[in-house]
């Protein structure tokens, strides 16, 4: 599994690629520099046989693929930064679209989403994803535990005045 993230978002506190890097095994992180107009050119590891974890019309239920990606591209950041980096990097454009069908809307409520039904946090996305080509094991049972934990956390943080209230 390849996860590009966001610049911004390697540097946010509560960034849940955290969780896949202690918790799985062949995860890569790769962070694109940004070039001097702002864009995003990602262009690092080769991709081939690769599918891109991206949720547009004519995206294929990962459950579909035959056979399934050797490679899955997962794109971590807010939904106006996953589309800037799709936007910017022609050789992520070319890779055959693949979806999730959530099993429960995300949980990411520090952050607000458009659709949570859809819109998962990335370590959701991620369990979900590899559930889909692998079955459900504990191992990634225990993710969404620890990431719902990490959730729960927060906002009781923020509730007892430890945190700042989010403005968001």
């Amino acid at each position: 599994m390849v996860i590009i993230q966001h610049p911004r978002e390697s540097r946010h506190a509560f960034n849940t690629v955290r969780f896949a890097r202690l918790g799985l095994t062949n995860v890569e992180v790769q962070i694109p520099d940004a070039a001097r107009d702002g864009s995003l050119h990602y262009e690092g590891t080769a991709l081939n046989d690769a599918a891109l974890l991206y949720p547009t019309a004519d995206a294929t239920d990962l459950r579909e693929f035959a056979p399934a990606p050797k490679t899955l591209v997962v794109l971590d950041g807010t939904w106006s930064t996953a589309h800037k980096l799709m936007r910017d990097s022609p050789s992520l454009q070319t890779l055959p679209r693949a979806s999730i069908t959530p099993p429960r809307p995300g949980n990411y409520r520090i952050r607000r989403a458009p659709d949570p039904s859809r819109q998962l946090s990335t370590i959701e996305a991620v369990v979900y994803a590899l559930q889909s080509l692998e079955g459900d094991s504990e191992g990634l049972q225990q993710l969404l535990v620890a990431f719902d934990t990490m959730v729960d956390w927060q906002l009781a943080a923020e509730q007892r005045g430890a945190l700042p209230q989010r403005t968001t």
